[in-house]
């Protein structure tokens, strides 16, 4: 029944969209309904054809014509074949759907990272945006700016377990230069700052035409900030504003040491006014044009990533290879071929290529049918590379995941209210941060899937995706990059070619419940996470 309603709505949705315009046949939602209408249509015709084919092969048979009877025959048994084939694979697909992770509650695996170690600090104030936006949610008067300050500073703070802000960030320091280079020292002039930021919205709202040198309509300010809540959730300006101002204002860092953007993308006007309105000087990063005060940034020499499975390589980008700190700023959304997009996934954007095609085979839906027919546990996953680039997740200070609105959808859906707990059909309003990737991804993971169990409905449209979160093997990635025994069987994650394999990357465990929200360091264990809410009182956790 789900085949037929899924195949059903994707063709009549494709076929108004469409028609109309064929252009939107590129359209990202339209790529994601086309697997469907395809698989729907092939499985009429397959009917079709199977009616007439025994039509005539008893018509043939009635008048003793058997050689052709039997040839009709034939094609009729093609067609239950083609049927069958499509019918298994679509079961196939489904049964994969809605099964969640394989490992329950509080079972910590891999080695927990951070000054406090596995600790997850999750701030949520109702107050930072406006429960009534009705436009796009980066107009600067839908958010709270004083309390997003506030909240980001209490992380900060908590998060490294000192009293002041610059004590915190000495510490965070640090603590990364004892991981990476094993030496006692903080921050020291002249060292050069990465901020990567998710602009992927950047090559829908772009029109091809806009993409040249000069034009100010997109790139040098604010696109028109009315209208209905649209375009995908991306870096709004606050949280990496916030995080500018501790860098500069606490840290004493030079703004000219300090990058900030999207390789992939173009940074979007409404975000680089906030920013270079404080920070003149800080360099803001455009791989195609300089104008208007971007500064070019230009493929490395040489391919730096090395995909495990031997299938691809990668080039950087110059501003990448030579930063002494990255600081990874993602957002809270789920992802209708990754299950869930935050970090990790953030750095799908950070090669020189003008797309990521080449990596969406490693994830559990595949790029040709987008349904997800690559669940399960145990199988190659770019995500752990990259985690573990000494470029990129192992030179990263701090994880960050700006959560202030909510995702629908990597590509094409507007932020949504959530329904769970304590956010209760308002705006996420949440920032979440963690010196651990593989925990903070983990935190994030069970808030997502936990909101995304394809029994809330945000929209009445794709439907099919609102449960992609609680695919078996969502989290097969980060099962594999805290502990080496959950790799592909004879499987070596090497991702700069170097010949030894990776540590572990951090720890992962799921909570007990939704409701308590608590991990094995909150419940009393040495090991595990620590998920560390402000407001203790949403989780009854000690801040």
């Amino acid at each position: 029944m789900t085949f037929y309603l899924l195949g059903i709505a994707s063709t009549v949705w494709f076929l108004i969209r469409v028609i109309p315009k064929p252009s939107r046949a590129g359209y990202p939602c339209m790529r994601a309904a086309a697997p469907f209408m395809s698989a729907f249509v092939v499985y009429l015709l397959s009917l079709g054809g199977i009616t007439m084919a025994l039509r005539k092969a008893k018509k043939h048979l009635l008048g003793a014509r058997y050689l052709p009877a039997a040839a009709f025959i034939f094609v009729a048994l093609f067609g239950m074949a083609v049927a069958f084939m499509q019918g298994s694979k679509e079961a196939r697909a489904l049964a994969a759907v809605s099964t969640g992770p394989d490992d329950g509650p509080n079972q910590p695996m891999g080695k927990a990272i951070g000054i406090r170690p596995g600790r997850v600090v999750w701030v949520w104030d109702p107050e930072a945006t406006d429960e009534n936006c009705q436009g796009y949610f980066f107009n600067p008067k839908y958010s709270n700016q004083e309390v997003i300050s506030s909240l980001f500073s209490e992380s900060v703070k908590k998060l490294a377990g000192e009293a002041t802000i610059p004590e915190a960030w000495d510490a965070l320091f640090k603590s990364f230069n004892k991981r990476k280079n094993y030496v006692d020292k903080g921050y020291v002039k002249g060292e050069k700052i990465f901020i990567k930021i998710n602009q992927v919205m950047g090559q829908y709202l772009i029109k091809p035409e806009q993409w040249k040198e000069g034009d100010y309509d997109v790139l040098g300010s604010s696109p028109k900030l009315d209208g209905p809540p649209s375009g995908t959730c991306h870096t709004t300006p606050y949280v990496a504003l916030e995080l500018l101002r501790h860098l500069v204002n606490h840290c004493d860092i030079d703004q000219s040491d300090i990058a900030i953007g999207d390789p992939q993308n173009p940074i979007l006007g409404h975000n680089y006014d906030a920013w270079s309105a404080e920070f003149p000087e800080v360099v803001y990063i455009d791989r195609l044009y300089a104008n208007p005060g971007r500064t070019l940034i230009h493929a490395t020499t040489d391919d730096l990533l090395f995909y495990s499975d031997k299938k691809n390589t990668d080039k950087l980008y110059d501003i990448i290879e030579h930063t002494d700190y990255m600081f990874n700023l993602a957002n809270f959304k789920p992802h209708c071929k990754a299950g869930i997009t935050l970090n990790a996934k953030n750095h799908f954007g950070s090669h020189s290529r003008e797309s990521a095609n080449h990596l969406h085979y490693s994830l559990i839906a595949s790029i040709t049918n987008g349904i997800p027919t690559n669940g399960g546990y145990r199988k190659y996953r770019a995500q752990v590379d990259m985690m573990g680039s000494k470029y990129l997740g192992r030179n990263t200070l701090l994880f960050i995941v700006d959560g202030l609105f909510g995702g629908g959808s990597a590509e094409v859906w507007p932020p949504v209210k959530y329904f769970m707990a304590p956010f209760n059909n308002d705006w996420s309003n949440s920032i979440f941060m963690s010196e651990d990737q593989v925990a903070l991804e983990s935190v994030c993971y069970d808030f997502l899937r936990t909101e995304w169990n394809g029994t809330n409905r945000h929209s009445p449209v794709n439907n099919r995706w609102e449960s992609m979160p609680s695919v078996n093997g969502v989290d097969d990635y980060l099962h594999q990059a805290a502990d080496k025994t959950n790799w592909p069987e004879g499987f070596i994650y090497d991702p700069d070619n170097s010949g030894d394999p990776l540590p572990s990357l951090g720890v992962h465990e799921h909570w007990n419940n939704p409701e308590r929200k608590q991990y094995s360091r909150n419940l009393g264990k040495s090991y595990g996470i620590e998920l560390l809410s402000i407001p203790s009182k949403i989780t009854g956790h000690n801040e």
